[in-house]
């Protein structure tokens, strides 16, 4: 291929597509997929029981690279819901599918495009402060530490007030959800709202309000988070 072959029409020299381009992205590719096969490998992820219709003790949980979009649609409340679900999206795939055409400096340099570079910067730092605020206001990370002496009193309240309509490893009522594996799917946060209010966090619950004191409640919760 001659030199003119490979200037484009602006006078600037660069590479044909195919195959210089399309080489390097497949390879980035290979690449990329042999990373994600060997993480994948070295680090097994949990799976979680079935889904049950039936057992609404179980809550949602966004994975950590979801948590900052969770966390912006905090800000948004009632009419304005629609803004954090909808519009800011479009405007985000808006800016990505015009942001060549706002940006056709032909330069590569990263310094050289301060405009898609301040974008860059921008977007990633939102994305990691809101992710950072999301794990501040988790509020099972205000919980006290779970202990092995909690657990014990926490089973003891539990086989005390729970196990009549709640089952626990095979034993116990069929009025409430199964809570043997409840760990695995609830937070401590969510457990201990459902022990203050049950109607609060599902209206359609007939639950009763157990009394407990606050440091009971801390060790029913920890009991429960061990059962995985």
């Amino acid at each position: 291929m001659t030199t003119a072959d490979k200037t484009s029409g602006n006078g600037h020299s660069g590479h044909p597509f195919y195959p210089d381009h399309l080489l390097v992205e497949g390879i980035v590719a290979v690449i990329v997929l042999l990373a994600i096969l060997l993480v994948s490998q070295v680090w097994q992820v949990p799976l979680e029981e079935m889904a049950s219709p039936s057992d609404t003790s179980y809550v949602p949980r966004p994975e950590w690279y979801f948590l900052f979009y969770f966390q912006l649609l905090k800000y948004f409340h009632g009419p304005l819901i629609v803004v954090g679900t909808f519009v800011l999206p479009l405007l985000l795939f808006a800016a990505l599918v015009l942001l060549p055409f706002l940006d056709r400096k032909p330069a590569r340099g990263v310094l050289q495009r301060p405009r898609s570079l301040t974008a860059g910067v921008l977007a990633i730092a939102a994305m990691i402060l809101l992710t950072v605020v999301a794990y501040q206001e988790d509020d099972s990370m205000k919980l006290p530490p779970v202990t092995d002496q909690q657990v014990a009193a926490g089973k003891d309240i539990f086989y005390r007030f729970c196990i009549l309509c709640h089952k626990m490893d095979g034993q116990g009522g069929f009025m409430a959800p199964d809570l043997t594996h409840i760990g695995s799917r609830s937070g401590r946060t969510y457990m201990e709202r459902v022990i203050i209010n049950p109607k609060i966090v599902s209206p359609s619950s007939i639950m009763s309000i157990v009394p407990l004191s606050d440091a009971e409640r801390h060790e029913v919760s920890a009991y429960l988070s061990r059962k995985k």
